[in-house]
């Protein structure tokens, strides 16, 4: 969460999607002075709220409650009038094949809203997910310019992700 900071500036519009690794980011961005955030997790919402500062938008949604987002069409209807210098993304797995993989449909829509209406996607996903697959694939990582994650990734994964012209941040 700390190297991702590393990208966000004073000003910017940033998509901060629901998940464990983003909310740790929300946490590291209470102290800006000028940033808009959009975000479909009510705990980032919650963390982010308590800063004036922070132009904070919330996408509605049904509920989902291990993640404590908004899902489904109504959350990622309002990204369609939305634009944001960059995206944090979060995904439940990274398959062999390379493909983002969620546990369900209705994030997938949300998750697809959000990569068109940004200029930059950041992925953050630690390396345990590399090599998961979960039920529903959003496409391939080639939709993202940059994962971050930990340096525990193997050789093999790199190549794999590099071949998809995607940065690897450490």
């Amino acid at each position: 969460a700390k190297k991702a900071v590393n990208f966000i500036n004073e000003g910017d519009c940033i998509i901060l999607d629901s998940g464990s690794t983003t909310t740790e980011i929300a946490k590291l961005l209470i102290s800006y002075k000028d940033l808009t955030i959009i975000t479909n997790a009510l705990n980032i919402a919650l963390i982010l709220g308590e800063n004036p500062n922070i132009n904070l938008i919330v996408t509605g949604g049904e509920f989902k409650a291990p993640t404590l987002s908004l899902t489904g069409e109504m959350a990622a209807q309002p990204f369609n009038n939305l634009h944001a210098n960059k995206l944090f993304l979060a995904t439940a797995g990274i398959s062999s094949k390379m493909q983002l993989t969620y546990p369900s449909l209705s994030d997938l829509v949300v998750k697809s809203a959000m990569i068109r209406s940004s200029d930059e996607v950041f992925l953050v996903a630690d390396s345990s997910k590399i090599g998961n697959t979960s039920f529903a694939s959003l496409g391939s990582i080639s939709l993202i310019k940059a994962l971050i994650t930990d340096n525990k990734i193997s050789e093999e994964d790199i190549k794999k992700i590099e071949e998809k012209n995607v940065k690897i941040i450490f």
